[in-house]
């Protein structure tokens, strides 16, 4: 029988051999904090300029816009609320939450879960409609608002029953502890006095057909939706490549510009693949330790948080309206050739037409010329 001191000392070389488990633990709270605190505040600030600052030719886009933006407030919220560890245990799904959801209950913790992947996995679907979008200006008109505002709502629809499925699937607390203890002896994640009162959720099996339809919906239905963004992407250029197309240079130019942006927005979801392999790499045994087990929901955590910098950048009356926002703290000061060109803009969206030949032009020229 191991004397005192001998337990002590064994206590402290299992403490210190956790000490890189802890200070992972430390850094995913903070990178968490940081990367969903940056991107809460740029999702507001991107509502904020798509309520005031959207063209009325704009309305139609801005739908999509709108609903990207909300959701990745949302995604980030719930992503700081849970800031969700994994622990990989066989066929299990094991959860550790270290954000202020812990200090509620559990269900809360899987519910901001369950919220944040089904939320980025909408996201993919509303990417594809920007893209189809962008196709359609080019050979019909645009869409009305009620129209995008019912397709999107029909596409969510999808996202939202998943969402049900797989939160109505959450596991026993209890029973996920007693298999992440079993699993994972060495860290004795049952010692209170190391660990404290660890706040856990998930799903006792993936074998179930909620949490099974959840993972499908999630991770293979990508494969398609990318495949569909790209061959829009192709066609889309080639309309504005034809010379066919009836549009002026300037306008091709804003029209190329925003399919740029939505192809950089296209690839912000490889944050999600990267986190993808690494989740599969861990549950297979390929790589283990506390890296991948904190690192791969602050990979997806980068997706909401970064893409409201696409719209800042790539369209024009979105960025225009976060600069003078800025300048009104005193750090960007408006030079007055933008002063004037707000000027002009305002009486564009009021219905009064400034003298100048460049305001005259087609409806379809109006729809992208300040997407870009």
């Amino acid at each position: 029988m191991a004397t005192p001191t001998e337990i002590a000392y064994n206590r402290a070389q299992l403490i210190e051999s956790l000490e890189f488990t802890f200070l992972m633990d430390e850094v995913g709270k903070h990178l968490s904090e940081a990367i969903c605190g940056f991107g809460i505040i740029l999702n507001l600030l991107l509502i904020y300029v798509i309520c005031l600052r959207t063209p009325v030719h704009m309305k139609s886009y801005a739908v999509l816009l709108f609903n990207f933006a909300i959701f990745d407030l949302l995604t980030c919220i719930a992503s700081l609320l849970a800031c969700q560890k994994t622990i990989f245990s066989g066929f299990s799904l094991t959860y550790i939450f270290h954000g202020p959801c812990k200090y509620v209950a559990p269900w809360l913790c899987y519910f901001c879960h369950c919220f944040v992947c089904h939320a980025m996995a909408h996201s993919q679907w509303i990417l594809l409609i920007s893209f189809i979008y962008r196709y359609r200006i080019l050979v019909d008109t645009a869409p009305s608002v009620k129209t995008m505002s019912m397709i999107v709502t029909g596409f969510y629809s999808m996202s939202f029953i998943v969402f049900l499925f797989y939160y109505l699937d959450m596991g026993d607390t209890e029973a996920l502890k007693q298999i992440m203890y079993d699993l994972h002896p060495d860290n004795h994640y049952e010692d209170v006095t190391i660990w404290g009162n660890l706040t856990v959720s998930g799903n006792t099996t993936i074998f179930t057909i909620p949490s099974l339809t959840a993972i499908i919906y999630m991770t293979v239905t990508c494969v398609p939706i990318y495949f569909l963004i790209h061959w829009c992407r192709n066609k889309t250029l080639s309309i504005l490549a034809s010379s066919a197309c009836s549009m002026s240079e300037t306008t091709k130019a804003s029209h190329a510009k925003l399919i740029l942006a939505l192809s950089i927005q296209a690839t912000i979801p490889c944050f999600w693949l990267l986190a993808s392999a690494i989740f599969t790499l861990a549950e297979f045994g390929v790589i283990s330790g506390p890296i991948p087990e904190n690192m791969t929901f602050r990979l997806m955590d980068c997706i909401p948080s970064s893409s409201p910098l696409v719209a800042f950048i790539f369209i024009a009356p979105y960025r225009e309206g976060l600069m003078r926002l800025i300048s009104k703290t005193g750090i960007y000061r408006k030079s007055t050739q933008n002063q004037v060109s707000s000027v002009v803009e305002k009486t564009q969206n009021l219905g009064i037409q400034p003298t100048t030949q460049a305001t005259v032009q087609s409806n379809q020229q109006r729809n992208v010329r300040d997407l870009a």
